[in-house]
């Protein structure tokens, strides 16, 4: 299954990667186990630490993109 790493950094695709690293920040502190005390935030962290992985590397990031291109095409044409 596609994972929208965007979606899940709730940043648009044109970010730069200081504003990915922010956005990155941000999810973690709202997904973190330790603030949310008696909530199960394991895949939500896990998914966000991922989404940050190959979104703040760029080569990782290009190959990606056009993954995610192809994904938004084959959507749209659903």
């Amino acid at each position: 299954m596609f994972k929208n790493y965007y979606l899940i950094l709730d940043v648009n695709k044109e970010v730069s990667s200081e504003e990915i690293k922010r956005a990155y920040k941000n999810q973690a502190r709202r997904w973190h186990p330790d603030l949310n005390p008696g909530i199960d935030t394991t895949q939500n962290m896990q998914d966000v630490n991922e989404a940050y992985l190959i979104l703040s590397d760029t080569e990782t990031r290009n190959r990606y993109d056009i993954e995610y291109e192809r994904f938004i095409n084959i959507e749209f044409d659903n």
